[in-house]
């Protein structure tokens, strides 16, 4: 079986950006995986967006605010996977990015894995991202 992955979001006044988002974590290419968004007292509509996407798949947990850490830290306690992939609220995947880095992984003799991957850098539209390489595998 392959591996879980946790896809973990982190979510502070995020109204604007979480939608899009959650769907770039749901349309990864990688069969198993687990959604959580950890909304941290937005005062906008943040919470009210992501749980629109609640399922078996997505988990939408709310706190008072505490900061991007404490919810970050929410989301490490509640998760069961495998392995742990950050995506901040305005933040988007490209839909074969866990795919490959878990291709990457298998590759690995090592069981201690810190995987990296190109990121690219963008306002508004995605599609003219200015792509950043990096050395770690």
């Amino acid at each position: 079986m392959a591996p879980l992955v946790s896809i973990l979001i982190p979510a502070y006044n995020s109204e604007r950006w979480i939608a899009e988002t959650i769907k770039s974590a749901l349309n990864q290419t990688w069969p198993r995986k687990e959604i959580i968004v950890v909304d941290d007292g937005s005062r906008d509509q943040t919470l009210a967006t992501a749980r629109r996407f609640a399922s078996k798949t997505v988990a939408v947990i709310s706190q008072e605010n505490q900061g991007a850490s404490a919810a970050r830290n929410k989301a490490l306690q509640l998760c069961q996977g495998d392995y742990i992939q950050w995506l901040d609220a305005d933040d988007l995947f490209s839909p074969d990015k866990i795919q490959r880095q878990m291709e990457a992984a298998e590759k690995c003799e090592s069981k201690l894995r810190l995987i990296s991957c190109e990121w690219g850098d963008f306002l508004y539209r995605p599609m003219r991202a200015r792509f950043v390489p990096t050395a770690l595998v």
